[in-house]
């Protein structure tokens, strides 16, 4: 028998060739972000009207947040590259509302610890689109300012 047929036959441990695959998953998940992303809840409001003018607004909240996108819940399950108008209020500057575009990367149901998916609310990515450079420093100097406090929530 070779290494690989005896990890298979072991129930002690997972077959090799699986437990290189899931490495791999991970090495590509940590190199798909192309920036630090940091863990804080701000409130967000969302519309998928985006090409309207008569928007319908929805308030949701942030998860975490990075100069390139950002992940939010949401009601309504996305489909990927569907485009989603987004106001947010910076902490860093509290006073302005900031308008922009996101292009949803995936809108999944979240699973709960129990293993049950939870339905009414999906976990939604977003990719920052066409934002201003005004807009781009606003987010980079949010997540230098978080990052620079103690613990930084960095993710």
């Amino acid at each position: 028998m070779n290494g690989v047929q005896e990890a298979e036959s072991s129930s002690l441990s997972p077959p090799i060739n699986l437990t290189f695959l899931k490495i791999l998953k991970t090495m590509a998940d940590e190199e798909r972000r192309k920036a630090v992303r940091i863990k804080k809840v701000i409130t967000v409001r969302y519309s998928y009207c985006v090409d309207k003018g008569d928007k319908k607004w929805d308030m949701t909240v942030v998860k975490d947040i990075s100069e390139t996108g950002m992940c939010v819940t949401t009601h309504k399950q996305f489909s990927a590259q569907e485009e989603v108008a987004f106001l947010i209020k910076i902490p860093s500057r509290p006073l302005d509302w900031m308008e922009f575009t996101g292009r949803v990367i995936a809108s999944e149901s979240p699973v709960a610890a129990s293993g049950a998916t939870v339905t009414g609310t999906y976990v939604t990515r977003i990719e920052f689109v066409n934002l201003k450079d005004e807009q781009k420093e606003a987010v980079r100097e949010y997540i230098t300012w978080f990052l620079s406090k103690e613990g930084g929530g960095k993710k």
